[in-house]
Order: structure tokens, then C-alpha cells, then sequence
């Protein structure tokens, strides 16, 4: 089985779009990617808007080429409608979506979802309502776990968890569970014991506004309980490294996972690439090239709107 990130936020988006690869299927999950429309009071920069650019292209060619796409809730960092991924990337595909009618916040069930299905009507080749369900091709199993909170409340709606094994290995990819806030988000990690988990972090950059700090301590524990239960990698994306100062937030979490053989690492490291936090440091960008950034119009409509 390979794993391969395909957009993050240590490669400068909002993204946590992820290839997998076995001897029987190529798995994509979530082929979306994003911006922050404002960060410090500032919109995206040229830098931003290039790398987002690139690595739309790249999640378009691969998207392409998969067997099965999965996307695990309505968020536009997560799904994409047609803004800048092509919907075509759907076209005969076997798409597997987070349930658009049960266990939805209104903004996603109402309206996102919706627009959503609607956009790629008739183009995959099936699409299955995925909550707890599994799938297999061949030999490799999809595994997707009952809807968990985004977050430590369902004020985000909810999102599904995807495990893939291949009999020899196997991968669980979180979605937005904010650093596992509780046991409901750890339970289906302990179930199906990945070798290897792609897991978002906590909104470090957002204590005091969207976590308390109870909330963040509880779910670093929670991470940590995770890389004591027989893992061998926690790469760790997303949310977390919106954060310049990620690893402080997370030092014990190395510490932890150090003394028991686990490797943790962000997307980007996993590719042997430097940690490029666009977004984190969208201040300094500025303050060194402050021209408005060449928005095209389809991004421009998609920072419009409600991330």
C-alpha cells in the first residue's frame, strides 16, 4: 500500500486531499483544496494562490485516474462542487459520500450537499451513501465509521472516518476530528488499528474563539493515547498547521510517540518536502510583497463564500 499526500497545509492550502494505492484500487479522499479568505485581517497572497493553482492541477490528474473517490463531509476544503477541482474528476467513478440527509449540520445538509450532487449528477458511476458501511475490491476493504462531531461539538456538523487494509497494511484517515476531542473520535482508531493514520490536529491558532484550552489538552492527550496503540506513522496535517508554532503545541505528542517507535510527520515531510505554512505566515508574506494577489474567478467565488 502507498500513501501519498496529495494537498495539506504544511504544502502551503487548505487541503487534506490523500491518494491510496493498493494492488487492487486507487482510493482518493477529499480531492478538494481551499484558502483561508481572510487570515490576520488579510487576504490570500500571490504565493497561496499559486501553490493552491499547483496543487489543484495535481489533485485533478490523480482524481482522475482513481478507481474510487470518497468525500467525508461538505466543507470546501473537503469537497469541491466544480469552484476549482473540475467535477469531471467524478466522471465513472465509484464516489463514496459522507450521508448528505442524516447526522448533518444545516448549512451542509441544506445547501452544500445538495449543490454538491447536483453538480455531478449522472457523471460518477455510482454513488453510495457511505456512514458505516463497508466496501471491498478484492483484497483491500474500505471500512468507514459512523459519523463523529467535527470537533469537540456538532457545531460543524459531522464527517466520516476511512479506514483502507490490504491485508498486508493499512491506513485510517481521521477527516476533521480536530485531534480526536473525545472518545467517540478515538474509539474507531483503537478499532481498526492502522498502521499508519492521517489525523488533523487541533485548532491551536484558534483557543479562546473556537476551543478552549481544556479542549486542546484533552485532545494532545487523546493523540497521544493514539500513538501508544500500535501505530507505526501519525502524519499530522490540517488544522494543526495553521499554527506557526505546531510543534510547541504538539511537543509532548513527539515525545511520546518518540519513546514508542512512532513516526510522526506532517505531509509534507512524508514527501521529503520542507513545511511550507502559507497561510500561518500570510502576515509576513505581505509585509515583504504586499500587491493584491491575481485572483482567477472561480477561486474568487469560491472565497466567497463560508469555508
Amino acid at each position: 500500500m502507498e500513501v501519498t499526500p496529495l494537498a495539506f497545509e504544511s504544502l502551503g492550502v487548505r487541503s487534506q486531499a490523500t491518494l491510496v494505492e493498493t494492488k487492487d484500487v486507487r482510493i482518493v479522499i477529499d480531492p478538494a483544496v481551499s484558502l483561508a479568505p481572510r487570515r490576520y485581517g488579510l487576504p490570500p497572497h500571490q504565493m497561496e494562490v499559486d501553490a493552491l493553482t499547483e496543487l489543484a492541477r495535481r489533485i485533478t490528474e490523480v482524481s482522475s485516474l482513481a478507481d474510487v473517490l470518497v468525500v467525508t463531509h461538505y466543507h470546501y476544503d473537503h469537497h469541491d462542487p466544480g469552484y476549482v477541482i473540475p467535477k469531471d474528476i467524478y466522471k465513472g467513478k465509484i464516489v463514496l459520500i459522507k450521508d448528505p440527509e442524516s447526522y448533518i449540520n444545516p448549512s451542509q445538509g441544506k445547501i452544500r450537499a445538495p449543490k454538491f450532487l447536483r453538480s455531478i449528477r449522472d457523471l460518477p458511476k455510482e454513488i453510495n451513501y457511505a456512514d458505516g458501511k463497508e466496501y471491498r475490491f478484492w483484497n483491500t476493504k474500505i471500512k468507514i465509521s459512523h459519523p463523529v462531531p467535527h470537533g469537540a461539538d456538532v457545531r460543524l456538523g459531522y464527517v466520516i472516518q476511512v479506514h483502507v487494509s490490504d491485508g498486508d497494511s493499512s491506513v485510517l484517515f481521521t477527516s476533521d476530528v480536530e485531534g480526536v476531542p473525545s472518545e467517540q473520535h478515538v474509539e474507531f482508531t483503537l478499532k481498526t488499528s492502522p498502521n499508519l493514520i492521517v489525523i488533523d490536529g487541533p485548532l491551536s491558532y484558534l483557543v479562546g474563539r473556537a476551543l478552549t484550552e481544556d479542549q486542546l489538552q484533552t485532545s494532545i492527550k487523546n493523540m497521544e493515547k493514539l500513538a501508544k496503540s500500535g501505530l507505526e506513522t501519525m502524519v499530522v496535517d490540517h488544522h494543526v498547521l495553521r499554527d506557526l508554532k505546531y510543534r510547541e503545541v504538539l511537543s509532548e505528542l513527539y515525545t511520546v510517540a518518540g519513546s514508542s517507535g512512532v513516526k510522526v510527520a506532517t505531509a509534507a515531510e512524508l514527501l521529503g518536502k520542507e513545511v511550507n505554512q502559507l497561510e500561518a505566515r500570510r502576515r509576513e508574506l505581505f509585509s515583504k510583497d504586499n500587491r493584491p494577489a491575481r485572483i482567477p474567478r472561480n477561486l474568487a467565488s469560491l472565497l466567497k463564500t463560508d469555508q
